[in-house]
């Protein structure tokens, strides 16, 4: 029955052709966290309340947010309160610390119901989602009745939360947790499901989400460096840490090493256990680092010049295709300057719903006005599930990346892919010892192989007879002249 009803979702949606990745409304988010007593084995650490604080810290100022706590039902601890002054957002980052890990059951529909009403009663112009994190099953008490709710959810309430536009995105804690309940209910909903064993895996599931729901500029790290030009008005940095101990640092262009003790009134530096977020305003051009951090660690920026990016999904027979375009924005133009343009690399990278990575670049539109400055790549989902894709344009001095997830029914095995139309494929050459070992391994006709055992075998029998005849003669010879020798000599 779920795999049915996330089928038909899959497919309704793939009747809407063109999404845009542009600027993005406010968002009404609640924050579901488990509080039942399996918790205190699954997040000893209480990982999850850092995590979600990191989400609310990156929300904007006219974005609402409500913390709810569940187990045999769901508890709001807050409800949706406005990030535009200091008080409401430190109430709302207050509310994760008041979860608990008292309760007895974790009853995943009740919250869910109790999340959909929060939203689907306050209504307003914003784009309404649930985040919600557990470590177990649907579990009420009763076998016979935690089965019927399950089902409910899927049945009852998750075409409620489609009509009503919410997006669910859910945070697994363990591999015991019911993966495919939470992957239906999110995935039936345009969201995803996660898992995060430990707080790298976390906040990474936590900017995901930010990064999917609020589609922000990003900078790409490499090695945890990036790149500033001179557009950037303002940076935030999400840097992971080690351990409690880590601090973090940041080296400018210049080489001048900066910690949470600078006092400037251009940087803002949160400290929390887990990571540290550094906003910069106007930051310097060049190649920035961050000094003794973690990996995982994201850049986002407001910018003069922003990327924006749409995708277009649809399905021809059988056969889904993925066309994404990627282009620069300047006072609301796209840059079509050769200038600029001509020393811009383009690339999309897949991420497969079994964590397979694939890349391709995206080269610019040619012949075809209505296109010009526009960056295009393809892709050709082969697996049912969740993807992720990062679309990334890159110079010497100036970079920019945008990250969005989408659904897909895969590609029947009897259909062969098309490839890539608009730009080149990526060509991987390997190392001469692998291509060796390849060539090595090629297996050779049978029939011709078989030929040539059988004509061994026979030349290696005839060969074994000869010697045994020859040696069978030159005994029989050596006996007989024996005699023959031995019967000359004895008398008369």
């Amino acid at each position: 029955m779920k795999k049915l009803i996330l089928t038909l979702i899959c497919s309704s949606l793939l009747a809407v052709s063109q999404i845009v990745l542009a600027e993005k409304k406010a968002v009404d988010a609640v924050v579901i966290m488990d509080s039942s007593g399996s918790m205190k084995k699954t997040d000893p650490d209480s990982l999850r309340k850092p995590a979600a604080k990191l989400f609310i810290s990156l929300l904007n100022d006219d974005d609402r947010a409500s913390i709810m706590s569940f187990s045999d039902n769901g508890y709001p601890i807050t409800y949706l309160n406005t990030l535009d002054n200091e008080k409401n957002l430190q109430l709302t980052l207050d509310a994760t610390d008041k979860v608990s890990t008292k309760g007895i059951y974790t009853n995943i529909h009740a919250a869910v119901e109790r999340a959909y009403k929060i939203l689907s009663t306050d209504r307003s112009d914003r784009d309404p989602m649930i985040i919600l994190l557990s470590d177990g099953k649907m579990d009420v008490g009763n076998n016979e009745k935690s089965f019927s709710l399950s089902e409910q959810l899927i049945t009852d309430t998750l075409p409620k939360l489609n009509e009503a536009g919410i997006k669910v995105y859910s945070i697994a804690f363990t591999d015991q947790s019911d993966r495919e309940l939470l992957t239906t209910l999110s995935e039936g909903t345009e969201g995803f499901c996660k898992v995060a064993k430990n707080d790298s895996e976390l906040h990474l599931a936590f900017t995901s989400i930010f990064e999917q729901s609020k589609e922000p500029d990003m900078l790409p790290l490499t090695e945890n460096t990036f790149l500033a030009d001179e557009s950037i008005k303002e940076i935030t940095i999400v840097a992971s840490k080690s351990s409690p101990d880590s601090k973090i640092f940041l080296e400018d262009p210049d080489k001048l090493r900066i910690d949470a003790s600078v006092n400037n009134k251009d940087i803002k530096w949160f400290i929390s256990d887990t990571f540290d977020m550094i906003t910069i305003k106007k930051p310097i051009a060049g190649e920035w680092k961050i000094l003794f951090s973690d990996n995982n660690n994201k850049a986002y920026i407001v910018a003069d010049m922003s990327m924006k990016s749409k995708f277009d999904f649809s399905k021809e027979n059988d056969l889904e295709k993925l066309k994404a375009q990627a282009w620069l924005e300047k006072d609301d133009s796209i840059v079509k300057e050769s200038t600029i343009l001509d020393s811009i690399e383009g690339r999309i990278e897949i991420t497969s719903p079994t964590d397979q990575t694939s890349s391709s670049p995206m080269g610019l539109a040619l012949n075809d006005e209505t296109l010009e400055g526009v960056f295009l790549g393809n892709h050709t989902p082969k697996e049912t599930g969740t993807y992720f894709a990062t679309v990334t344009l890159k110079s010497q001095t100036f970079e920019r990346q945008k990250t969005f997830s989408f659904q897909s029914e895969g590609t029947p095995a009897d259909i062969e892919p098309e490839p890539p139309a608009e730009v080149a494929p990526v060509v991987v050459e390997e190392p001469e010892e692998k291509a060796a070992e390849k060539i090595e391994e090629t297996p050779v006709d049978k029939p011709e192989a078989e030929e040539d055992d059988l004509l061994q075998s026979i030349l290696v029998f005839v060969a074994i007879n000869i010697i045994v005849i020859i040696i069978g003669l030159t005994i029989y010879l050596v006996i007989k002249l024996k005699k023959d020798k031995k019967a000359e000599n004895e008398p008369e």
